[in-house]
């Protein structure tokens, strides 16, 4: 089962959930998850869609920030879903962690894709290699 997770920032007019659930039906979601984000940062709508989902499902998004707000708030997500058997399929980009073919490309994306800009990835990579020289 592909179930969908929609959430607008505290600012964003409430009309582009609609626009996110249209884009995951179409996706083929049965199950939509939807709320307008708090200014705290918690999501109950997320944790509720993880509480639903078995073994074989899918969790689709649209963007990467709608789940976190950093890269290892993704990957964090994507380690606990994958403990639970639960895939994460992220909409315009080739990450679908419930394929193989998903998981090889994360393991070989750079941060960028999952949502840190371009700068920030170089600036990560660049620290890892210094580190790893010492």
């Amino acid at each position: 089962m592909i179930v969908g997770y929609c959430r607008v920032g505290p600012l964003e007019p409430i009309e582009r959930l609609d626009a996110q659930k249209r884009d995951l039906a179409a996706l083929g979601a049965q199950d939509h998850f939807c709320e307008k984000a708090s200014v705290f940062g918690k999501m109950p709508e997320l944790e509720r869609a993880i509480e639903v989902t078995q073994k074989g499902d899918v969790i689709a998004i649209t963007k990467p920030y709608r789940v976190a707000h950093s890269t290892r708030g993704v990957l964090a997500l994507i380690e606990r879903l994958g403990r639970k058997g639960v895939g994460l399929r992220i909409l315009g980009t080739p990450i679908d962690t419930s394929t193989t073919t998903g998981r090889m490309v994360l393991g070989s994306a750079p941060l960028w894709s999952l949502g840190a800009s371009p700068l920030r990835s170089v600036l990560w990579d660049l620290s890892i290699g210094w580190w790893r020289g010492r």
